[in-house]
């Protein structure tokens, strides 16, 4: 059965991702004496979604050279994030977060896996996606980090490399990931955008935007902070 955008199977998978982010607010205080093991399980969450994905592709006979390869950008960022969460590491953090939350926002709202529930692609689709936003948001809250402007410029230097190298793979071998040569089959934000190829540089002065925007909330907070310092400082002497 093909997937219906917000059928019944959609909203409640909304709703159960987001009552998980909500319960790990509610149980802070028990995660964070036991963040480490939490975290393992969202990290093994992360690896059994991509089985899921990978076995279904082989066993199905579906694997291609041109859809199946992790190139796509939110199946890197699912990469990204089951190293950032399983080594803790902040460096992983700073491109997973920008790239973490746009990719899953708009994923989960706009989603395209293909089959409806119960169906193996949708359930690794909502897991991966799911993931991507719970560990970014599990690290944020549970480890304190959070994106610097440096890690905006990383992100966007990043962004350029990884464009760049998947044009090339989608020209070397006839593929379309991330949609750098037409636009999806089903319905998209996409459609908004002119033809191919006017809207790839669109595209990526969008994501630049996006990432912006995601930005915004700590500039402001680090700027007001600023601005209370010199103040407390001033009135010190």
């Amino acid at each position: 059965m093909s997937f219906n955008l917000y059928s019944k199977s959609h909203i409640t998978t909304l709703i159960i991702i987001g009552a998980i982010i909500l319960g790990m607010f509610l149980m802070r205080d028990y995660i964070q004496k036991n963040r480490r093991k939490v975290g393992l399980g969202i990290g093994i969450m992360l690896i059994i979604q991509q089985f899921f994905m990978y076995s279904w592709y082989i066993t199905s006979g579906n694997f291609t050279w041109q859809e199946s390869l992790p190139l796509y950008i939110c199946r890197v960022t699912t990469i990204l994030c089951i190293v950032m969460i399983l080594k803790e590491s902040y460096g992983f953090f700073e491109v997973a977060y920008f790239w973490g939350m746009s990719g899953s926002v708009v994923a989960l709202i706009t989603p395209d896996p293909g089959f409806e529930f119960p169906h193996v692609m949708f359930v690794q689709f909502f897991m991966g996606h799911g993931g991507m936003l719970i560990s970014v948001l599990f690290m944020m809250y549970f480890y304190k980090f959070e994106p610097k402007l440096s890690s905006l410029k990383k992100t966007i230097n990043w962004t350029i490399v990884y464009f760049a190298g998947v044009e090339i793979v989608n020209y070397a071998i006839g593929a379309n990931y991330s949609y750098l040569r037409s636009k999806p089959i089903s319905k998209s934000p996409l459609d908004y955008l002119p033809p191919y190829p006017y809207y790839v540089p669109i595209l990526a002065i969008i994501a630049v935007g996006i990432f912006s925007l995601w930005y915004i909330p700590f500039y402001i907070r680090d700027k007001k902070s600023e601005i209370i310092k010199k103040e407390e400082q001033a009135t010190s002497y």
